[in-house]
């Protein structure tokens, strides 16, 4: 054995960890997995209760949200235009106030257009549904007996009832509905025209307030690029869908007309309007306009024919032109899309699912741009 010998013996390895520690560690884990799952509880029930109360708030509260929300986004799709006024040495009072005016004037036009049709349509609204019931009423004769058995199981159970009682119909006439929410509604649009000119206004002011609260230069960077690509995707977003929809406005008409049914633009006004509200809104439109083929023509077959046009050329739309134009990263899930028009639209009524795919798009296109967004996205996307 050399001097060098022992040395060598005398450097031992270190002793191994214990066995015991593995376990003592998951030991730990279990418990603090344990410890932590009432908190996960308490924070979804916490959540859901959050929801509920912001859900019951935007309900008890829309003459205030909705002229907000509508304002929020006429500012984002006027925006760019504006900004490129500016560019041009056009003041930005006198862009801003620009864009509103011609929003307002062409909204006029089209509703002073559509008025005077819609008023004679209005009266002849009572024949066409009594046409419809003639009709219902022959489908409706192989079930008659039943009801006629009904009818004589009623009389036997009434029998000995000597008192009527009569039904007066005290319900306000729609004339006086429309006169008493005429205020508030004139409110809330000279509201949002009020807000829309502020936000093209000061919406480049607002946003530099934003941009100061980021905490560090490059978080300030990303907000307003993020800002800016989203105020263009949105411009450019409901300036096609506004295009689609009076594009499908127009080939209605065109339908219409060669169907022979006055005041065609009418009808192609009221179907671009509610191809706003997917689902609903086109099955609004083919109701509509079977009552107006029921108004007009004597055979079903006839009756039947504007609404099949119709209904043909939105399946055009919604499966070739929309997702062509559109394209596929704009587009949002069809069961999202059907909750938010259910949800808004027993919130805001009308107002509600004319705003729910404006509102879920812009959602999702901030989303894609914020930190911690794509959750958010991937929800929304289709």
């Amino acid at each position: 054995m050399t001097a060098d010998e022992p040395a060598i013996v005398g450097m031992t390895p270190a002793p191994p960890a214990p066995a015991s520690v593995p376990a003592i560690d998951a030991a730990a884990q279990a418990s603090q997995t344990a410890a932590s799952a009432p908190h996960d509880v308490r924070n979804r029930l916490l959540a859901t209760v959050v929801v509920i109360l912001v859900l019951y708030t935007c309900a008890i509260a829309e003459a205030i949200i909705v002229p907000v929300l509508v304002a929020i986004l006429f500012g984002l799709m006027l925006a760019p235009p504006v900004r490129l006024l500016e560019r041009w040495g056009i003041p930005r009072v006198i862009g801003s106030l620009a864009a509103v005016l011609l929003t307002l004037a062409v909204a006029f036009v089209v509703l002073a257009a559509l008025a005077s049709p819609a008023r004679q349509w209005m009266q002849r609204m009572p024949r066409a549904l009594d046409r419809i019931e003639q009709t219902l009423r022959d489908v409706r004769r192989p079930f008659q007996v039943a009801s006629e058995a009904t009818r004589e199981l009623g009389k036997l159970a009434s029998m000995g009832e000597t008192s009527t009682v009569r039904v007066i119909d005290a319900s306000p006439g729609l004339l006086a509905q429309a006169l008493s929410a005429a205020p508030a509604v004139l409110a809330g649009i000279i509201v949002t025209i009020l807000l829309t000119f502020l936000f093209l206004l000061h919406g480049d002011a607002l946003l530099r307030k934003f941009v100061t609260l980021a905490p560090h230069l490059r978080a300030k960077r990303e907000l307003v690029e993020a800002t800016r690509h989203a105020q263009t995707e949105l411009s450019m977003y409901v300036i096609t869908i506004t295009l689609i929809n009076a594009g499908l406005g127009l080939a209605t008409a065109g339908a219409l007309w060669l169907l022979h049914v006055p005041d065609p633009l009418l009808w192609g006004g009221i179907a671009a309007v509610l191809n706003y509200a997917p689902f609903i809104g086109p099955t609004l439109t083919a109701i509509a306009l079977t009552v107006v083929g029921f108004g007009l023509f004597n055979t079903p077959a006839l009756a039947l024919a504007p609404p099949a046009a119709f209904l043909g050329l939105h399946l055009l739309e919604g499966q070739l032109l929309t997702p062509h134009l559109v394209g596929r990263r704009l587009a949002l899930d069809p069961v999202v899309v059907f909750l938010a028009l259910i949800a808004l639209g027993w919130m805001w009524g009308v107002a509600g699912l004319l705003l729910a795919v404006p509102l879920l798009t812009c959602a999702k296109i901030i989303a894609e741009r914020v930190e911690n967004g794509h959750v958010l996205a991937t929800l929304l996307s289709h």
